[in-house]
């Protein structure tokens, strides 16, 4: 009788290891096939420009092809509903941005997808945004800007956006309180004509992600007189946060890029493509490349946890802003 109680104990013993081994092999063994990152927006953009930086080591340290694909349409809803409805192996992935897992499910009655659909990987690039005006503006600093806008009354000033519902528009309006929410918003379709607006003089201010603004403000075409993030910029140490200036809560953002997979993905899969992305984007070559195009890679934070709370903090925000700016695009 012991021997067979015995023998019944190693054949369970054995069947779990057997099962224990074939899913480490399992998860060894990817990726096994080339993986497609899908971009929600055309070539040649920042979310474009961040995922082509990535695909070179990113295919060395995984040994197997990498394709990106654009697919924009619908405010990027199109990519992020074919990514979430792919199957969780991570051999389908997506580089997306702020505010595209926060904001679009709340201002489209027919995005497709929430933030839960997807896991977060790891985060590729950040860049901030920065408050400018154009090089004749009279405001040297946010506080005379605001009580420009509030003198001028109601839509007495105009302020620029780089699209209705971006994260630029929501921390716009976050500040445009401040003003009593005097300053009128005027959206245009893109970070380069908001450019081309505030140097026409159209608009009295706008955010600009820090790619579309560099070489502007460098050459004085622009002036930035405000940063928004928690903490100055290696990029811009000289221009103040929005906070030093008594412009408090909720529009403290990074503009981040980062690599997020489908609810599901096995978390042995999650966790090595985040130990690789998070190694290439901390390279010297890699973060010397970044700042040239304005941003600033993530040398540390970089978890898959690091990232779930850089989400849930959004999350905690952002969909509230839309909701408050009356934001509804279809």
């Amino acid at each position: 009788m012991r021997t067979f109680k015995l023998m019944g104990h190693l054949v369970v013993a054995g069947t779990l290891a057997l099962a224990f081994g074939a899913a480490m092999a399992q998860g060894s063994a990817y990726p096994t096939k080339p993986i497609r990152i899908i971009v929600p927006y055309p070539a040649g953009g920042a979310t474009d420009v961040a995922a082509r930086m990535l695909v070179p080591r990113l295919q060395e340290e995984l040994g197997q092809p990498i394709v990106v694909e654009n697919r924009p349409g619908a405010g990027g809803n199109i990519a992020m509903n074919a990514v979430a409805q792919s199957s969780p192996d991570g051999h389908t992935l997506a580089m997306t941005l702020t505010g595209m897992l926060s904001i679009n499910p709340v201002i489209y009655k027919k995005a497709g997808f929430a933030a839960s659909d997807f896991v977060p990987v790891a985060q590729v690039s950040l860049a901030p945004l920065l408050l400018v005006v154009p090089e004749n503006s009279p405001y040297k600093n946010v506080q005379e800007l605001l009580a420009a806008g509030k003198k001028a009354g109601k839509d007495g000033l105009a302020f620029g956006s780089a699209g209705a519902g971006g994260l630029s528009h929501l921390a716009s309006e976050s500040i445009n309180a401040h003003a009593n929410g005097n300053f009128v918003h005027v959206p245009y379709k893109g970070g380069a004509p908001l450019v081309q607006a505030l140097m026409a003089n159209e608009v009295a201010w706008g955010l600009l992600g820090t790619g579309d603004a560099r070489s502007f403000v460098q050459s004085g075409k622009l002036r930035a007189i405000g940063v928004l993030r928690n903490g100055r910029s290696e990029l811009w140490p000289g221009i103040p946060t929005l906070t030093e200036q008594g412009v408090p809560g909720g529009v403290d953002f990074d503009v981040w890029f980062g690599v997020v997979a489908p609810a599901k993905t096995p978390a042995p899969v999650v966790k090595l493509l985040n130990e690789k992305i998070a190694q290439i984007v901390a390279e010297p070559g890699f973060r010397k490349r970044l700042n040239e195009l304005g941003g600033v890679a993530p040398v540390s934070g970089n978890s898959t946890a690091d990232f779930a709370e850089v989400l849930k903090r959004e999350l905690a925000v952002l969909p509230k802003a839309a909701q408050a700016a009356g934001l509804q695009l279809d």
